[in-house]
This record gives structure tokens, C-alpha cells and sequence, in this order.
């Protein structure tokens, strides 16, 4: 319970910190730091724990399971609404903040044991998704035109991701080094979470129809989706009780910037990441007791 209550007191840090006289960037600088330093810390600390087995391949897979059924849900919901609407809902719905959020929620909910597999989901899953099929939908909707060479690039050269290689083809890091690199993987969690804080945005003018339509979607549907396809495959306890918590974070606040640049319904991006955050602190905890009672 007090982790729980650190997260939230760290997200009102961020909230409180947006009142403040911050640098310029200030969201950024922290991301900057997190991305280089405390993420590729905790892979190279988590990641070599990792059995390759039919369980973790299963965590990969749910999210690119789920993109589909989130792609024809959401086509369904939109009929009516503009083509921006539908792209803000196609860019922000099947990405879920699963490492910022993720990583301290699994972390709180489910103990480090959980962490391999949220770095698995989230680097397979969630950075993969977000770097082919997040450029497709603002190349669709926006630029008419498709990248590949760039975002190959982006892909190769993200620091995670490089390091996540690194650690699954090496493994355990010298004993050496391994204080050092726990000591900034401790970093995470406070910095990414008054990070989210910080950028967390709320009001507009919104259809809130359409909003809460969408939050069940991510927060309670995708999540539930998620147990039905993983049950059915069998997966272990622990696997599966992250990749459905994975699966049912808020939008992933870097797909809400790229809508919001975009121009891709701004308001209804900005509060699907802001509400978001705040109701899956309910939903979350819900969905981890329910999986504690089934399993």
C-alpha cells in the first residue's frame, strides 16, 4: 500500500511541478535521462533473468494480438466522426504507457519478478509497435508518405532497445557492476513518474461519449481480451498476470504528443493520456485482485 501511495504522491509532484517556474523542457531533460541511463540500467539488471520460454514468447505476442482487435474496434467506434478523430483513436488506443507507468505499477502490483517480462512486453511489444505501426498511422493520416529508412533507424539506435539486445545475447552483467547499475536503475521510477506527472494534461473541449467509450476500451477491455487469449494458451501465472496488466495501462503519453502534433484530435488525445493515468490507478489494482482470485 505505501508503494502505492509513493506513485501517486510522485505523479502530484509532476502535477505540482507544472504550477512551477521549471526549466524549458523540463519533461524532456527527465525523459532524456530515463531513456539513456535508468532504462538500459534495469534491462541489463532484469533482462539476462529471463527464461526464453513459451511463457515470456507469449508476453511478446499479446500486444501485437491485440492491435488488431483494437484497429477493428475502434474503426467501429469512429464511423461517424472525422478522419482525425479516427487517427487520434488508431495512434493513442493500442499503445499503453508500459514502461514509465508499467514498470512501477507491475513493480508494486506483482513484485521484481514481474519486471523481465514488462521489459519484454514493453521493448517487443509496445517500442516495436509504436516505431512501424505508430509512423504508418501518422504517414496515413498526415505526411502521405512513409519513412521506412527512418524508422529502421529510430528503431536500431533507441538505447533500450540496443541494450536489450546487449543483455539477451551477453547475460548477466559482471558482479562488479552490478550496485552501480542498480543504483541508477533506482532512478526509474521517481524521475518517470514526475515525468508523467509533469506532462499529464486535462479539459478541452471533448466528447466525452466517445471518451469513456475509449477508456474502457484500453483500461478494462484490452486487459480483459488479453486473459481470455492467454489463458487459452496455457501461459504461467506470473507471465500472465503482467502481460494483462501491461495491456490494460493508460495511452502511452508519446503517442498522445505525436497525436497532439499531428493535429490529430488534441484535446481527446491529451485527456485519453491525462484521465488515463489517473483511472487506471483504480482499474489496475481491480484487475490485479481479480487475477489473484482466478489464478
Amino acid at each position: 500500500m505505501e508503494q502505492f501511495v509513493f506513485i501517486i504522491a510522485l505523479l502530484l509532484i509532476g502535477i505540482i511541478l507544472q504550477k512551477a517556474d521549471a526549466p524549458i523542457d523540463f519533461s524532456k531533460s527527465l525523459n532524456f535521462f530515463v531513456i539513456y541511463v535508468s532504462l538500459p540500467a534495469t534491462v541489463l539488471i532484469q533482462v539476462p533473468k529471463i527464461n526464453l520460454d513459451f511463457s515470456a514468447l507469449s508476453v511478446i505476442l499479446i500486444p501485437w494480438l491485440l492491435l488488431p482487435i483494437v484497429i477493428a474496434l475502434v474503426i467501429a467506434m469512429t464511423k461517424n466522426y472525422p478522419p482525425h478523430v479516427r487517427a487520434a483513436l488508431l495512434l493513442v488506443m493500442p499503445l499503453g504507457n508500459t514502461s514509465f507507468v508499467g514498470i512501477p505499477i507491475v513493480h508494486t502490483l506483482l513484485g521484481e519478478n514481474a519486471i523481465p517480462y514488462v521489459l519484454m512486453y514493453d521493448q517487443f511489444g509496445t517500442f516495436l509497435i509504436l516505431s512501424l505501426y505508430g509512423a504508418a498511422v501518422i504517414a496515413r493520416y498526415e505526411t502521405g508518405s512513409f519513412h521506412k529508412r527512418l524508422i529502421v533507424k529510430k528503431l536500431l539506435f533507441f538505447p533500450p532497445f540496443i541494450f536489450l539486445v546487449f543483455a539477451l545475447v551477453f547475460g548477466e552483467m559482471p558482479l562488479i557492476s552490478q550496485p552501480y547499475l542498480q543504483l541508477l536503475s533506482s532512478t526509474l521510477v521517481p524521475l518517470a513518474l514526475v515525468s508523467v506527472g509533469y506532462s499529464m494534461r486535462f479539459g478541452g473541449e471533448l466528447d466525452y461519449l466517445l471518451l469513456s467509450k475509449a477508456l474502457v476500451l484500453k483500461l478494462i477491455l484490452m486487459p480483459f481480451f488479453a486473459f481470455g487469449l492467454l489463458y487459452a494458451m496455457g501461459v504461467e501465472p506470473l507471465a500472465m498476470k503482467t502481460a494483462v496488466l501491461e495491456s490494460g495501462m493508460p495511452s502511452m503519453i508519446t503517442a498522445g504528443a505525436l497525436a497532439i502534433a499531428a493535429g490529430f484530435a488534441p484535446a481527446l488525445s491529451a485527456a485519453l493520456v491525462g484521465y488515463g493515468i489517473v483511472i487506471s490507478l483504480v482499474t489496475l489494482p481491480i484487475i490485479a485482485y481479480l487475477m489473484e482470485k482466478l489464478l
